[in-house]
C-alpha cells in the first residue's frame, strides 16, 4: 500500500496520510457486491477519498480491501453505512 511512489507523492502534498486515531474502523462483508473492484469506480470521483488512495499501478493493482474501506467509512461515513 505504502511504497516510496506514494510517499514522495505524501512530501510533495499531490497525497496524504491520516492520522490512525482518526480512522473509523469497519468490518465490511466479504461479499462480491461489497468487493473493491466494483466500488473503486464509484469513488475516484471524490477528492478527498482518492487524496488518501495510492494511484494505480503499471499492473493496475487495487487498494488493500481493509484499507479502502475503512478510509471510505471515514470519509463517506453516511454512504458506507447505507451501503453495507
Amino acid at each position: 500500500m505504502c511504497n516510496k511512489d506514494f510517499f514522495k507523492l505524501v512530501l510533495t502534498d499531490k497525497k496524504a496520510l491520516m492520522p490512525l486515531k482518526d480512522v473509523k474502523f469497519v468490518t465490511v462483508p466479504r461479499y462480491d457486491e461489497l468487493s473493491v473492484k466494483k466500488f473503486w469506480p464509484m469513488l475516484q470521483s471524490d477528492e478527498t477519498f482518492m487524496r488518501y488512495m495510492p494511484d494505480l499501478t503499471v499492473e493496475s493493482r487495487l487498494p488493500d480491501r481493509e484499507y479502502f474501506w475503512n478510509i471510505a467509512n471515514t470519509v463517506q461515513n453516511a454512504y458506507v453505512q447505507r451501503v453495507i
